[in-house]
């Protein structure tokens, strides 16, 4: 029982060593610093109270990940509230104008019909147009984020925000 423990045990030291040796030897910068951080872990002469340290420390870590990740996501989503909806707004009252989904602006400009505009492509799947906007926080090209600000929209009379989304 021991032996089989002992090969295995040695099996895995001869997987790791294997592992740090390529990793030292190549031309990436950071595995490179991985490879050389480990090994000065490993080099160190550990007693049994670091072992027990350590575990302790790993133990406390593990208990709080489920507090840890409640935290996040209720953070998250928090971020994912976008505010008032446009067709709420009162007129002289300016929102922000999120977008619909991830994506690429594609097109920034002014026409006579829907005014200030963001044309924003999303993946081979659809394409989002936003209208009438006060200000446009981005420019052509740019990479945006599903709820991402990218433009304020002021309600005035005669004058609503436009927007499309015309899936392909």
């Amino acid at each position: 029982m021991w032996k089989s423990k002992i090969v295995r045990q040695t099996i895995v030291c001869l997987v790791a060593a294997a592992v740090f040796f390529t990793a030292s030897h190549t031309d990436i910068a950071l595995l490179q610093k991985g490879s050389q951080t480990a090994v000065a872990y490993l080099s160190q002469n550990y007693t049994v109270g670091d072992g027990l340290a350590a575990a302790k420390t790993g133990v406390q870590t593990i208990a709080g990940a489920p507090a840890a990740m409640t935290g996040a996501i209720l953070t998250a989503k928090e971020k994912m509230k976008f505010g008032k909806p446009i067709d709420d707004v009162k007129d002289g009252e300016t929102v922000s104008v999120y977008a619909v989904g991830a994506g690429t602006v594609t097109s920034v400009g002014e026409n006579d019909k829907i005014g200030k505009f963001i044309k924003i492509t999303h993946g081979d799947e659809a394409v989002s147009i936003y209208g009438n906007c006060e200000t446009i926080q981005v420019k052509e090209l740019d990479r945006v984020k599903k709820g991402q600000a990218i433009a304020t929209f002021k309600k005035e009379e005669g004058h609503d925000f436009y927007y499309s989304l015309n899936e392909k």
